[in-house]
């Protein structure tokens, strides 16, 4: 009979392969069954932030540069500016985080720290520090314990590492000045010494001294051997938003509404300098060689002092708001800066003698709002429309190309099927129409007295659609003939209103679809007949075929063309639809997942749910490449990624279960993909 505990052991078990048999029974007969694959298998990403940069550090090997945003995202760049990827907090409908006020980096450059705001309901705030570990992006350790208020007086809004690395300090808006020992996460000080909020926090280089400065128009100086509070520096006359030592210990630098910046004797606390800034200061940064001295300031410019002499050399302009954070490189050879609303920018500065005259600074950020549209184009770019421009990109490899300034919101574009056009929003209401050659505008299209939300050619490319905001009295859609630039006709129907969005034609122009203020309908294209509504709310899509019309409603829903009779309700990841160029799946993005359905049985595939933004906004848009190769995707933190489609023909061609890794710009992951 054998041996009987072989007997015993479950169908299908052998020492080579374990559960093999009952593996291949299940993906037999089971149906298919939706894996998370984490993050997409990104080819290449550009980042952006879509609101103000309020802190930058780098790493003390000069190996990375970290961001923290409004956008609620910390981002983390290569050196000269390559964006690598988002650091994610783990999504808690108790304490949603609200806004990432300050990030530092430890000392032996393993972790990040970030100072954060979070609402937990009610119209209540609190704060706190999530640590990273930076070598595979884990949250390791989160600090808590701080004040619940209102929007006002809650957030962290500086954290610092002692040059040991032993102590992480942070300053709230609470007015508390904390210090955490990073060894075992203990609290080992909490004083509330200022009268109003804290903006800033440093220690000193010898780790003797922490300093903290305060809307209360002070800073204080605690000593580190007992936490206890040493001296109470006076004398600016607005509130002071920065505070630092220089490399050498010896001077403690403070930065002031009040327009100047001041240089302390750490010797006897005694005034050294007072640099009239001629602007509201709000951030201050020694360089590491300590021959410099950078102030950043509200009249949108940087300007670089000798702090030993307290001599101006030099004044860099480039930005186009605030700057509110500066970070110098290790070898005192980069400076970065972050910018407030609307710039919403991070911009790299070399010194003199590495400028060219006139000097432009590189922008580490592109788009500066969440992603409207993206397209892909039949000779091998990709265009992402955002903020107030269109930008040109490589698709296969990632490289800026182009970018075609409009005068309006980005918030909807299309190309013509030849390529050779594009019609993004203008102002004052208008379309404008440029050639993709050369940025050159060759038509502006009057009409319309809103500003314009949706726009799409017909694949024939006769005509050109426009729909525009609500205003009451004129609220239709507009076809334009593409040869001559006149109107055709206009679309309305029966209690339809702007905004006109997601505008599409079905595949033989014969419909027409368009979200109105929300509601879906429906027109044939011939003679603009009002054909119908649907009793959901959403985007909508048709398929490439055209015998399908989805719609991004909360779940979405799937109607057939031929007799509008539904066939499918799927996710509630509704805020961007594509189909695969061949029409077999259907990707959806959302709020914290893209999603792949298969239309042939409307089953959930796999799905995505990491490096899509931060949980709760996540992905605005999403197109695929015309292969099928790649699918693209927008976030609403101003991200743009270029990613493998995971059912292209020839990831499956055996049908099977397969796994692959990849590293590509600082992507490394592993996945495992389930093919149908």
């Amino acid at each position: 009979m054998g041996n009987p505990r072989m007997s015993m052991k479950p169908l299908g078990w052998n020492r080579f392969g374990g559960w093999r048999l009952i593996a291949s029974i299940l993906l037999t007969f089971l149906p298919a069954i939706a894996f998370s694959q984490g993050r997409p298998d990104i080819i290449w990403a550009k980042g952006g932030h879509s609101f103000s940069v309020n802190s930058v550090a780098y790493s003390p090997d000069g190996q990375l540069l970290v961001s923290g945003s409004s956008d609620r995202t910390i981002k983390l760049w290569r050196q000269d500016g390559t964006f690598i990827k988002s650091l994610a907090i783990p999504y808690d409908i108790n304490h949603q985080l609200f806004d990432v006020l300050s990030v530092a980096i430890s000392p032996d450059s393993t972790l990040i720290a970030a100072g954060v705001q979070q609402t937990i309901g009610g119209g209540q705030f609190t704060s706190a520090v999530h640590i990273w570990r930076i070598s595979d992006g884990q949250l390791v350790q989160t600090f808590t314990g701080y004040a619940v208020g209102d929007v006002t007086n809650t957030g962290v809004t500086s954290v610092a590492f002692s040059s040991d690395g032993q102590y992480l300090a942070s300053g709230s808006k609470d007015r508390s000045v904390k210090v955490w020992r990073m060894a075992n996460g203990t609290l080992v000080s909490s004083r509330s010494d200022h009268a109003q909020q804290v903006n800033a926090v440093a220690f000193s280089p010898d780790g003797q001294w922490l300093a903290s400065a305060s809307n209360d128009r002070t800073a204080k100086l605690y000593r580190t051997s007992d936490w206890g509070l040493e001296q109470t520096l006076s004398g600016h006359t607005n509130n002071i938003y920065s505070v630092a030592f220089s490399p050498d210990g010896k001077t403690l630098a403070t930065g002031s509404w009040d327009q100047t910046v001041r240089l302390w004797n750490v010797s006897d606390w005694g005034l050294v300098f007072s640099l009239a800034q001629g602007s509201g200061v709000g951030v201050l940064a020694f360089s590491p060689d300590g021959k410099t001295l950078a102030t950043g300031t509200w009249d949108h410019n940087i300007r670089l002092w000798d702090p030993k002499r307290g001599v101006l050399v030099d004044t860099l302009v480039g930005h186009n708001a605030f700057v509110q954070t500066l970070a110098f490189a290790p070898d005192s050879r980069t400076l970065a800066s972050g910018s407030w609303y609307p710039e919403f920018a991070i911009k790299l500065w070399w010194p003199p003698s590495k400028r060219a005259s006139p000097f432009t600074p590189p922008t580490v950020t592109n788009h500066s709002s969440s992603i409207g549209e993206l397209i892909f184009t039949a000779n091998g770019r990709l265009i992402s429309g955002g903020d107030t421009t269109a930008r040109f990109w490589d698709a296969l490899a990632g490289h800026f190309l182009s970018m075609i300034n409009a005068t309006a919101s980005v918030t909807t574009m299309a190309l013509s099927p030849d390529g050779q056009l594009i019609a993004l929003p203008g102002a004052n209401h208008t379309v404008k129409i440029y050639r993709t050659a050369d940025g050159t505008l060759v038509q502006t299209l009057v009409g319309h007295t809103q500003d314009i939300t949706g726009l799409a050619f017909s694949h024939d490319g006769s005509l050109l659609a426009s729909g525009a905001f609500f205003d009451g009295n004129n609220d239709v859609i507009k076809l334009w003939n593409v040869s001559n630039w006149t109107l055709v006709r206009e679309l309305s129907g029966p209690f339809l209103f702007g905004p006109f969005t997601g505008i599409n034609f079905s595949a033989n122009d014969a419909l027409i679809s368009a979200s109105c203020e929300s509601v879906p309908a429906v027109w044939h294209v011939s003679d603009g007949t009002f054909i119908r509504t649907f009793p959901v709310s959403g985007l909508t899509r048709f398929s490439p075929d055209g015998t399908l019309l989805t719609i991004a409603s909360n779940p979405i829903h799937v109607y057939r063309t031929s007799d509008w009779v539904q066939v499918a309700t799927l996710s509630d990841q509704n805020q961007a639809l594509a189909f695969t160029p061949d029409g077999h799946y259907l990707a959806v993005g959302g709020q914290s997942q893209i999603q792949f359905w298969r239309v042939s049985d409307w089953t959930l595939q796999l799905f995505y749910d990491r490096e899509l933004g931060y949980a709760g906004r996540g992905v605005t848009s999403l197109a695929f490449s015309p292969d099928g190769s790649r699918f693209a995707y927008g976030r609403t933190d101003a991200v743009v990624a270029v990613a493998t489609n995971p059912f292209a023909a020839n990831n499956h061609a055996s049908g099977k279960v397969t796994a692959f890794s990849r590293e590509t710009n600082g992507f490394p992951y592993k996945i495992s993909i389930q093919s149908p």
